[in-house]
Parts: structure tokens; C-alpha cells; sequence
């Protein structure tokens, strides 16, 4: 009622943009716009709007004032909550930059490891372990320190000696050095020390033997135990099969797109949405992280995944309109009252700048 009335009272409310009623009008309706689900609703700003509508009623007696400070209230809240989003969107964005990290450097270190054992080809038992515990220590090293360090380099040479000395014939003796410097590595990442010294005797002897523990042993006891980094993530996807016309031009258009962008996904049979944000995307791991406007994270999608529901329809980008929404809603109301009278539909001069 209170909008009614400045409306019938102020003929301004109709061509002034910045009404303060037209202001606090389209604050509240643009706050719930983007509520498609009970999940995007925010309760603290919710509050903060029944609070705000209840006062105008009640204190509202022809005083523009009343909706000014309404407006301010509202906007005071969104810079709250916004500053809030901000900080959880950045946690989510560090941890998901750390997880690329991680990925990143296990995959490098996958990679030395393999190049060693088709160079040198170790015994079997040997190559399960480099690719198992060994592995941890790259990893944590190029987490650590960086690729173009000297403990990378040298990380790199100790598991060249490894491979050299595993792939002679059994017979010979550890070699004390060698397994020192293998135990010591393995302590860094968590190996206890019993499980530490059995396997940098294997590590460091000819043929990769030793009399103390078994294979079967030593297997289960690196089974039963968590690698670095291992969030049960790493179960071996198959290859997406290629993308047709409609995809790879989704595929493309995402590349481009910058942080930020709002997409609506389809969530049912029914066809509700569900409104989330591109936060950020590995341009290395293909990964996309989705926040909602809370900055809580929502979802991570692969830019391949994410190419084939825009393709279905399943997803879409939202354009992104700058004219408020009260706004946009007179206009076209105008519009339809100009067509139904007959008159031409001029440029939108209905308001002053």
C-alpha cells in the first residue's frame, strides 16, 4: 500500500528512475530474482527484507524519507552478505587452485617414474613400489619446492639410482647411502619408520630383494595405508568420447567465458532450475568450480561435461541484463499499453538519466 500511494500521490514515481520508492521497490524484487529453489534462498537477508516492508507499512505517512532509509538498510545488508560470499567463494577457490596443485605434481611425478622404469626396467616389485610410496615423495617435493628446484633435481637423481641399482642382479648387498637417503624421504611423508626402512631395503639392494620382509606383507601394509592427497578421487576415468558440432561450440564458448558468469541448470524431469556461478576454472585440469550466491560451493563439472549439457539443454548461460528489473517490467508494460492503443513504440525515453 505504501508504494501505491507515493505512486498515486508523486506523478515522479512513473518517469524518475531514482525514486526512492522505485529504488526500494526494485531492491526487494531483484534480492528474490535469482531464488529459483528453497536452496538459493537467504535467510538473513529474507529477514532483513520482512523487517524492512514491515517498517515502511507502519511508518509510512507521504515521507520519501521512509523509503530512503529502507533502501539504504537493504543495500547495507547486500554489501554484509556479499563480503561474506567473498570470503567462502575464496576459500573455495584456494582449495580448488590447491587440488590442481596436487594434481599437477602427482601427474609429473607419475610421469619421471614411468620414463625410469622403461629406461631402466627394475623388477616388478620395484616399480610397484616406486610408484606407490616413492611417488608420495616426488609429489610432496614438487608441492614443496617447485619443478625447477635443487631438491626436484636431486629427488629426481636419487630415483635414478634406484632404478639403476634395483635393476642389477640379485646377490648384492643395500647399499647404506642409498637407503638412508630413501628412508629419510619416506619419513617426510608420513611413512612410519618400520615401514620406511623395509621398503628403502628394497630400494636401494640389487634385484630389489630382501630377507627381512615379505612382498605380501609389504603390499598389504601399502594398501591398507592413505596415499598423499588420496580423497578416494583417484578411481581412473574412461576418455570422453569426442564431441559432436553443438558440443565442441559449447566447449569453445566456455573456454572464453569469464569468472562470474551465472548458468541455470536443469535439476528434474520438470524442468526446475537451480542458479549457480562460474567461480573459477583450471585452464591445466579442465575443472569448473560453481558457487551459489552465498559463495558456498555448488558443484565442479569437467569444461567437457559442462559442454554437453548446454548441448542437451540441460544447462544455459544467463544473459546478463543491466536494466533493474522493476524497470524492465514498466517497459514492457508501456510497450504492450502503446501496441494495444495502436501507437508506435518509441526508444525507452521514459525516464530522465
Amino acid at each position: 500500500m505504501p508504494l501505491v500511494r507515493a505512486a498515486l500521490q508523486d506523478s515522479a514515481f512513473f518517469v524518475r528512475s531514482q525514486h526512492p520508492a522505485r529504488e526500494l521497490l526494485n531492491a526487494v524484487a531483484e534480492s528474490g530474482a535469482a531464488w529459483l529453489s528453497e536452496e538459493d534462498t537467504d535467510p538473513q537477508l529474507l529477514l532483513k527484507l520482512n523487517q524492512t516492508v514491515d517498517r515502511v507499512v507502519e511508518e509510512y505517512e507521504g515521507d520519501e524519507q521512509v523509503f530512503e532509509q529502507a533502501h539504504q538498510d537493504i543495500q547495507a545488508q547486500y554489501r554484509t552478505l556479499a563480503h561474506k560470499a567473498e570470503i567462502a567463494e575464496r576459500r573455495h577457490i584456494e582449495a580448488a587452485r590447491g587440488k590442481e596443485r596436487l594434481e599437477v605434481a602427482k601427474d609429473l611425478a607419475s610421469a619421471t617414474l614411468e620414463a625410469l622404469c622403461r629406461t631402466w626396467q627394475p623388477p616388478k616389485f620395484v616399480q610397484a613400489l616406486l610408484r606407490q610410496a616413492w611417488s608420495d615423495v616426488l609429489t610432496l617435493t614438487l608441492l614443496r619446492q617447485g619443478e625447477d628446484s635443487d631438491a626436484w633435481r636431486e629427488r629426481r637423481q636419487l630415483s635414478q639410482c634406484i632404478a639403476e641399482t634395483t635393476c642389477r642382479g640379485g646377490g648384492g648387498g643395500s647399499d647404506p647411502d642409498l637407503a638412508g637417503e630413501v628412508r629419510s624421504a619416506l619419513l617426510q611423508v608420513g611413512y612410519h619408520q618400520d615401514e620406511a626402512e623395509a621398503i628403502a631395503r628394497r630400494l636401494s639392494t640389487p634385484g630389489g630383494d630382501d630377507a627381512l620382509t615379505s612382498r605380501t606383507e609389504l603390499s598389504a601394509r601399502l594398501k591398507a595405508r592413505t596415499r598423499l592427497g588420496d580423497q578416494g578421487e583417484d578411481v581412473e576415468r574412461p576418455l570422453p568420447a569426442p564431441r559432436n558440432a553443438t558440443e565442441q561450440a559449447a566447449y569453445t564458448r566456455l573456454r572464453g567465458l569469464p569468472f562470474g558468469t551465472w548458468f541455470e541448470f536443469v535439476t528434474n524431469q520438470q524442468g526446475d532450475l537451480k542458479r549457480q556461478r562460474l567461480s573459477w576454472y583450471s585452464p591445466i585440469t579442465e575443472r569448473a568450480l560453481f558457487v551459489n550466491q552465498r559463495g558456498h560451493k555448488a558443484a565442479e563439472y569437467s569444461l567437457d561435461a559442462l559442454s554437453r549439457l548446454l548441448a542437451q539443454g540441460q544447462a544455459r548461460i544467463v544473459s546478463e541484463d543491466r536494466a533493474r528489473l522493476i524497470d524492465r517490467a514498466w517497459h514492457a508494460t508501456v510497450r504492450a499499453l502503446r501496441t494495444l492503443a495502436g501507437a508506435p513504440a518509441p526508444a525507452d525515453t521514459l525516464e530522465d538519466a
